[in-house]
């Protein structure tokens, strides 16, 4: 159903002359840029697991920025939240409408970062999650 959408989209705009890559630039200079990544960290045996849980009651503490972007507001997802189940996750809401989650896997010994920034434009989104990316690692030391 998306390739459907996607060719009455290319059809639409070729007739007024515009690309589709033409149109997201203009939708970026619009409404911005968002960058979502994923980072993992791999804890191996019965003591990674201890120190995964350690990891995870840190970020808990009062943590009040991620490079450089303050932190808003933090879901624990805990006790559940939102009419969600009990989940070992948090989302911590930055300024400037970015947001990181770090959660430990589901299937493997892993804990995981997933990393939301918006920005003026690619090159400014990329800055900001690297600085935030830095700023969670060192809590997995």
């Amino acid at each position: 159903m998306v390739l459907i959408w996607i060719c009455e989209m290319f059809s639409y705009y070729a007739t007024k002359g515009i690309s589709l890559l033409d149109k997201l630039d203009e939708l970026y200079k619009t409404y911005g840029y968002c960058l979502n990544t994923l980072h993992s960290y791999e804890f191996d045996g019965s003591a990674g697991f201890v120190k995964m849980q350690s990891i995870m009651q840190a970020f808990r503490g009062d943590i009040k920025e991620f490079g450089g972007k303050k932190v808003v507001k933090l879901l624990d997802y805990a006790p559940g939240l939102d009419g969600l189940p009990k989940s070992d996750v948090l989302k911590f809401l930055l300024e400037d409408n970015c947001s990181i989650v770090v959660r430990p896997s589901g299937t493997e010994p892993k804990l995981k970062t997933y990393i939301s920034v918006s920005a003026e434009n690619k090159a400014a989104a990329e800055k900001v999650e690297v600085e935030v990316a830095k700023a969670a690692e060192k809590w997995f030391q």
